[in-house]
């Protein structure tokens, strides 16, 4: 037991530290890292260039034609402009004729006013305006609407306090409970798919390299060597728990970084609430994302490494390991789907399936209350997933790293592990 710990251990050592010293993998590190500083100091970086920069005389406000409404009062609903000109501060009104409808019009096209307001009927009127997408007919209608009815109360006796009570509108409180945090759905949902995304990245990102690490091995036949001083159990171990733990230094790196240049620019960010949430989301969901990372990357690193023990070339791995892709896929897709109903009794039951779980359950935990023993019984099934997966990957990779020619198919390889075993 000794010998193979040993073993075990140097293996694990050399992948960890052949990543270490990676130029691939410390140039992806930093770029990362810099793009991370860069994109959370860019408010202040902004800020900055701009108190450098020489300041260039402000012309003085003159209200311009361009702003000005005029205002056709047919019906005689506003013989004063007075209230429209309170509730539209930004706008001038000019009340007009009819007969200089048509030059009004002409004085829009060519940008000359901002709109015309014709009022027809104390319930109809005609908004003239050239700018699409503006939010003055809306605001327009809400006015125009309440001063009616207002006006309307009036005339039938009402106070202006009667008034007042008839027409204001209920301000409705919207609250949601979340485990936890006591955050929304609307809080939670930025960091859960971010986090949901930095999982599904790099368990394929790191299961990849473990496969491709056993073909490249296996390509330049220095696996035949390999085999012969070392058990081939403790080589596909000591392979994905070095790459595990590579990618686990590469995530907290991340984390750190962003945490770091955050808090330094985090007055700069104060009118983003999303970006807010992220960065203050409870710790025990930080606990929960290093956890479903490495439960989800030992799963599918398993996988990875016997199906790529199966490739005699690199260039076929791409081939051996497309099962474990798609499974990774449907499992980013569920998940996915699953943060626009997490409540949902459908991902409830993905939460339990192998392979899945470590997406399904973390959408849940992050987005809804999950009980502690589903949480528990997930967690098993997922360990028990882990072991079984890590027992048969080692039996294909015992008998993969020395067979050389075309992958063999499923039915082959089943055939093979019931000689391997007999």
């Amino acid at each position: 037991m000794k010998t193979n710990f040993n073993q075990f251990r140097v293996v694990l050592s050399f992948e960890f530290m052949s990543y270490l010293r990676n130029k691939v993998y410390i140039g992806i590190t930093i770029a990362f890292v810099l793009l991370i500083a860069i994109g959370l100091s860019l408010p202040s970086l902004v800020a900055f260039a701009g108190r450098l920069a020489p300041a260039e005389p402000t012309p003085p406000a003159t209200p311009g034609l361009e702003q000005t409404v005029h205002v056709i009062d047919e019906a005689g609903l506003l013989p004063d402009l007075y209230s429209l000109r309170m509730a539209l501060p930004e706008l001038r009104f000019e009340a007009v004729p009819l007969t200089s409808l048509a030059s009004l019009r002409t004085e829009v096209d060519e940008g000359r006013a901002r709109a015309v307001l014709y009022l027809r009927e104390p319930t109809s009127y005609t908004l003239i305006e050239r700018r699409a997408g503006s939010d003055l007919p809306g605001r327009l209608h809400q006015f125009l609407t309440r001063h009616y009815r207002t006006q309307l109360l009036l005339e039938n006796g009402l106070s202006q306090e009667q008034v007042a009570e008839v027409l204001v509108e209920p301000q409705l409180q919207h609250e949601e409970t979340v485990a936890d945090s006591g955050k929304t759905t609307v809080q939670t949902y930025a960091y859960t798919y971010l986090l949901l995304f930095l999982l599904y990245m790099t368990v394929m990102m790191y299961g990849q390299l473990v496969a491709s690490s056993v073909a490249s091995e296996k390509s330049n036949r220095a696996m035949e060597m390999l085999i012969t001083s070392t058990r081939p159990l403790n080589l596909m171990f000591g392979k994905v728990f070095g790459s595990g733990l590579a990618g686990l230094a590469q995530i907290s790196v991340f984390f750190l970084s962003a945490a770091f240049f955050y808090t330094l620019n985090k007055a700069a960010w104060a009118d983003l609430p999303f970006l807010h949430a992220i960065f203050q989301m409870p710790a025990i969901i930080f606990v929960f994302t290093i956890l479903f990372y490495l439960l989800g990357y030992f799963m599918y690193a398993f996988l990875y490494g016997a199906l790529g023990s199966l490739a005699s070339r690199t260039e076929d791995i791409n081939t051996s390991i497309m099962p474990v892709i798609l499974i990774i896929m449907v499992a980013m897709f569920i998940s996915i789907f699953g943060m626009m109903a997490p409540d949902a009794g459908w991902l409830a039951t993905f939460s339990f399936v192998p392979f899945i779980a470590p997406m399904a359950m973390f959408v849940r935990i992050c987005m809804t209350t999950v009980p502690p023993w589903q949480i528990a019984l997930s967690l098993a099934s997922m360990l028990l997933t882990i072991l079984a997966t890590g027992w048969i990957s080692s039996r294909i990779y015992r008998l993969g790293v020395l067979m050389y020619g075309k992958p063999p198919r499923l039915a082959e390889l089943i055939q093979l592990l019931r000689q391997a075993g007999h």
